[in-house]
Parts: structure tokens; sequence; C-alpha cells
């Protein structure tokens, strides 16, 4: 049996990843996570799945906002069964959980950086930032320029010619010198036979091969010295790598209760009396429960019959002194 966690969107463009049911699944905002969740309100190792016979375990890591399986959430460090179907909430994602024979995910690690990067791109693109990845140039006569790779499977062309998409004005380039393609989330770059050669990092590239250029590694093109920035790539590092948000109670809760809790600390004492009334938890917004006050003063219905049984006292003591009279 294997389990498939959806990452749910408002556009409906979902994105799936299927696990092998004996697999411990991490769900998390950080780089070596199963699952990654580029939001500042998951925490870094938020929560996991765990199969256990033939359940599935969903287990809170002591995460920062909690983990909520429908309108409950999950206590620190504690488990809880999960069925198919079942939606699940960790910071401002949802997800829904699926227990079947679907096909297992191959390329876990891609396919988790790539949701990743995909959910960084939506969110970009829903505040209007341009997330087009561009070479730069960070050294040399042309320092500044820059070249967005707006084109996916287009090849742009570096070199000193007019021709080119990105005009090196450096002796030591080629006319057309190197050509560089954007295929999905990576860039690949060709030398195309210049007499200098094209480096990545201190690896030359051999002439008219193909390799993965990288945006930790520098291109070099004689003196002239290129970087290939990915907004999406360096949102998504800046995301992981910073601090847990810690999102305002009404919205760490979302409507969400203990109230399971609640009511079992409420329930009848022994004996079938329920427990003191003044002594029940309250739930409070957001899920917190604390207990109720212990009512302190006297309300007037206590004053009245106080006064009344005084009344019946001093009668019944005047009646007896009449008696021993007699």
């Amino acid at each position: 049996m294997s389990i498939t966690v959806i990452v749910r969107s408002e556009e409906g463009s979902d994105a799936r990843l299927t696990f092998d049911g004996m697999q411990r699944v991490v769900i998390g905002r950080g780089a070596g996570s199963d699952v990654r969740l580029p939001d500042p309100g998951v925490s870094q190792r938020h929560a996991c799945l765990v199969a256990k016979g033939s359940d599935f375990l969903l287990i809170d890591e002591g995460s920062t906002n909690g983990t909520f399986v429908g309108d409950v959430r999950i206590a620190p460090h504690t488990s809880r069964i999960v069925r198919s179907g079942d939606r699940v909430r960790l910071g401002r994602v949802l997800l829904e959980l699926r227990v079947d024979q679907s096909p297992v995910t191959r390329d876990v690690s891609g396919a988790t950086r790539e949701l990743a990067l995909a959910l960084v791109s939506r969110a970009m693109a829903a505040r209007g930032e341009d997330s087009t990845a561009r070479v730069c140039v960070v050294e040399g006569t042309d320092q500044g320029a820059a070249l967005p790779l707006a084109l996916e499977g287009r090849a742009y062309l570096l070199g000193r010619g007019p021709e080119c998409d990105l005009p090196i004005a450096d002796a030591d380039a080629s006319r057309v010198h190197a050509e560089v393609e954007r295929r999905g989330k990576v860039a690949v770059v060709r030398d195309l036979g210049a007499k200098n050669g094209t480096w990545i990092g201190d690896r030359r590239v051999e002439a008219n091969r193909e390799v993965v250029w990288r945006p930790a590694q520098m291109m070099r093109i004689g003196r002239t010295v290129l970087s290939l920035v990915e907004p999406v790539g360096d949102a998504l590092a800046e995301i992981e790598n910073g601090p847990d948000e810690e999102l305002p109670p009404a919205e760490a809760a979302s409507g969400a209760s203990d109230v399971e809790s609640a009511s079992s600390m409420a329930e009848p004492a022994a004996g079938g009396e329920r427990g003191n009334a003044s002594a029940a938890p309250v739930v409070e917004r957001g899920g917190q429960i604390r207990a109720r006050p212990r009512r302190t003063g006297f309300s007037i219905a206590d004053i009245v019959v106080m006064a009344a049984a005084t009344g019946v006292l001093a009668l019944s003591i005047a009646g007896l002194l009449w008696l021993l009279r007699g």
C-alpha cells in the first residue's frame, strides 16, 4: 500500500507525491524534507508519516504552528491515525492524503524540489515579481549586463559578434562563443568550438558538448565572468533557511479547536455525578484550554437563603427560651 500527499492550491493546479508504505515521509520547509513546503509558517521539520501495519500515522514533530487533521490539532510529538481523504493543514498549506495502490514517485528528491520551486514561482507571480532566470556579467568590460532566459527551449548565443543575444566585448571571446538554453528548471551550456574555451567553475566544457550550469557555479569566457541568477531558487533558499514565522493565534488555529480534549476533561466523575462545574475547562478562541475560574463571591440568592436560615434559627432559640421560663 502506498500513500500520496497532495498539495492543494486555490488555482486547482494540485501537485502530488506518492511514497512506498514502508517509508518514513518527512514533511517540512527544510531542504532535507521528502515533501518540501516553502511557507515560513511551516517548520523545518514539521511532521512525518509512518506506516504501522495497515495504518498510517501522522506525527507532529514539535512544530511552531501545529499540525491539524480537519479541525483538530495533533498534540506535539504525538501521533494520529490518518485515513484516505483526510485533509491536513501545516502552517498555511493544505494537504490531502490518499491511501491506495498508486505508482510510487521514482525521483523523490527531484520531484519534491520541483514542487517547492513551482510553489515559490506561483507565489512570486501572484505578487507580480519577475521570476525569470538570467545570465549576468559579474566581472569584465560588460559588467552589469544581463540576459533573461525568457523562452524555454531556445538557445541564447554568447560571444563577440553582433548577432549574439549577449554581446561580450572581450578580445579573448570568439565571435559566437557559446550558447545557453533553459530546460525546465535547468540551464544547459554548450561550447560552440571557441578558441579559448568555455569554463564552468574550474572545468573546461568540451566543444559541442552540453553541461548543466548550476547557480552556484561561475562561467568564464576569456576574462569575462558570468553568473546564473535564478530568482525562484534564491527565494526558495531564503525561505528554507529562515526562521519559523509564528502565525497569529486566529490564523494558526483557523477555526480548529481541541474540542475532544475539552469534552473528555468534562466527563462525569466516578459514581455517575458530573464533576464540579466550576472546575470544568473552557475552550477559548484558537483552541487554547484554560480552567474555568472558581466563583469567589456570594450571589443574591445565596444572601436570601442565609437570611432566611438565620431568621428560622432566631425563632427556634426564642421558642426554646419561652418553654424554659414556663
